[in-house]
């Protein structure tokens, strides 16, 4: 059965796949006609009558005719469509759902998902495969254990709509031939407690034979590896008696569910405890001997983590990037095991770039794909089968290459006044609320304030320099406290990711009073006029000048 399937995949993706190289070695014709037809179908939509699509001919009149735009100028659309208005961004129907990501005021991105852009992301999974048979021909031979969130978390008022991870919604509404290559069943993904839905994973997965594991955050998979390890007693019960441990918060049909797949392995679960004796520790070198790839993020601050899978897994083992990708969208396929870029998603989104240093200017020159260079950082404009146009995600890529004409892209990093540490996006608007609500709560008045997105420790710092007496060490705890929970609101991937492990938690240095005036000596002596200086609250290191006096960490006693 394995074998029969393997070869039916090979052959979907292999047609797939020299569609799409057709397409990337007739790259500007391919792009432009993929943005007539767009603009073509989408005319008659509220979006495109207001913006006159109807009168656009090509990439210059678009170009001219549309602003770059932002979330502030989606979501009002959105809500038209969360209320039952179709016709709005796209046509047809309203969407299936809405993929769900953080914004940047505590108010939830809700992207709309259509039929084109489910295909699109089909087809792009299907093309990343062939290109990895083409390095790892067996890499789908055994079972595929994939990472990611749950498919619906909530439903919008009155239209009933669906909100969560297109991830998910893939794994659990995949076709049963597929469905029958996971390491685990899609019910595992909505037990609600993170620790309990990890064990259950690996009770599931630890037994079988996975050869390919689909992760994208790195980190996201270490710790799956590591609670593997840290319950193994457990596990290795479960194993041997065919059970699935009362000592995790399973709900009842869930645990029914997966109960029926367990019998008792006695002797697998003897062979994993001889060898979890002598390593040391339970890890997938032993229990996964046949992994041939993972596939995961290797750019971008993330990245870090992605060598450290070779401490658990083989040091010969491979890892592929999975493309990068954001809420909105794919936006790259990559095609080799080197390095984090990919050839632009060309035959699903239309792209237009901006050299970095031009962007937000009115004369900034606007690029297709096929007009990119080596080693310039764009800015990365969007347009979508899902109806998002000229949209900016504030995302910095540049090439690195050419695979038969077409550029392959590599992500460098976020734009401006946003981090990115694990996904989280968070950006200095929630900043600046969330500081200003805890020391309103507290009754502490900042002279400056900044935070860290510390990427060597997966953690955000927080420095603050009180104006007037130095608050007691107990108030800052509650502004510490408060500045937390108060971004866990606003951030929902924050509060998720620290629920997680993979965001360390927040800290707070309280800064010498002079602080600010130190930062903007520094800056000035570096041939900045005074009158140009803007604080900066969010960023990936601190600037020179001032002296912290003490640190705190939020568990060191402060109230949640």
């Amino acid at each position: 059965m394995s074998a029969i399937l393997n070869a039916l995949i090979h052959t979907v993706t292999r047609t797939r796949w020299y569609n799409f190289m057709g397409r990337c070695r007739n790259l500007e014709q391919t792009q432009r006609r993929l943005l007539e037809e767009r603009l073509e179908r989408n005319a008659d939509t509220v979006f495109g009558r207001e913006h006159g699509f109807a009168r656009l001919k090509s990439p210059a009149d678009y170009a001219r005719a549309l602003p770059v735009s932002s979330w502030e100028t989606v979501d009002p659309y959105v809500d038209r469509i969360i209320a039952g208005e179709s016709h709005v961004l796209t046509a047809g129907p309203l969407p299936s759902m809405f993929n769900k990501t953080s914004g940047t005021t505590g108010k939830p991105k809700l992207i709309p998902v259509t039929p084109e852009s489910k295909q699109g992301n089909a087809l792009n999974q299907k093309v990343w495969a062939f290109a990895a048979v083409g390095t790892h021909p067996r890499f789908l031979i055994g079972k595929v254990f994939p990472i990611v969130n749950k498919a619906v978390e909530g439903y919008t008022p009155h239209t009933n709509i669906p909100y969560g991870a297109v991830s998910g919604l893939m794994v659990r509404d995949a076709h049963p031939l597929a469905r029958a290559k996971y390491a685990y069943p899609y019910d595992a993904i909505e037990i609600e407690d993170f620790n309990a839905r990890r064990y259950a994973m690996m009770r599931c997965a630890v037994p079988e034979s996975v050869s390919f594991i689909p992760a994208s955050n790195p980190n996201a998979l270490l710790k799956l590896f590591e609670s593997a390890d840290e319950h193994k007693a457990d596990l290795l019960r479960d194993i041997h008696d065919g059970t699935l441990s009362a000592n995790h918060d399973i709900p009842g049909p869930i645990r029914e569910a997966l109960s029926r797949r367990f019998k008792p392995n006695p002797g697998r679960a003897r062979e994993l405890e001889r060898l979890a004796e002598r390593a040391g520790r339970l890890q997938p070198r032993d229990y996964w001997p046949d992994l041939k790839l993972i596939g995961c993020w290797k750019g971008g601050t993330v990245g870090q983590f992605a060598q450290h899978l070779h401490d658990w897994c083989s040091p010969q083992l491979k890892l592929r990037d999975t493309g990068y990708m954001a809420s909105e969208a794919h936006i790259t396929i990559p095609i080799s095991d080197e390095g984090n870029s990919g050839l632009l998603t060309i035959h699903t989104n239309y792209f237009e770039f901006i050299p970095e240093e031009e962007f937000g200017r009115p004369d900034a020159r606007v690029l297709m794909a096929h007009e990119l260079e080596i080693g310039v950082p764009y800015q990365i404009l969007l347009t979508t089968a899902g109806g998002l146009y000229r949209y900016s995600i504030n995302d910095v890529i540049e090439v690195t290459g050419f695979y038969q004409g077409a550029p392959l892209v590599s992500f460098l990093r976020k734009g401006r006044d946003v981090m990115n540490l694990q996904g989280e996006k968070v950006s200095a608007n929630q900043i600046l609320i969330a500081v200003q609500g805890a020391c309103a709560e507290t009754g502490v008045t900042p002279m400056h304030f900044m935070v860290v997105g510390e990427s060597a420790t997966s953690r955000y710092h927080l420095h603050i320099e009180p104006a007037g007496e130095t608050p007691e060490q107990s108030v800052m705890h509650r502004l510490l406290a408060s500045f937390d929970a108060r971004l866990c609101e606003i951030n929902h991937v924050f509060k998720r990711y620290q629920e997680l492990d993979m965001l360390k938690p927040t800290a707070l240095s309280l800064m010498e009073r002079g602080w600010l005036g130190a930062i903007v000596d520094h800056q000035v002596a570096s041939g900045m006029r005074d009158i140009q200086f803007k604080p900066t609250v969010l960023g990936s290191e601190l600037p020179p000048g001032g002296r912290l006096l003490y640190t705190l960490d939020i568990r060191e006693g402060a109230p949640a």
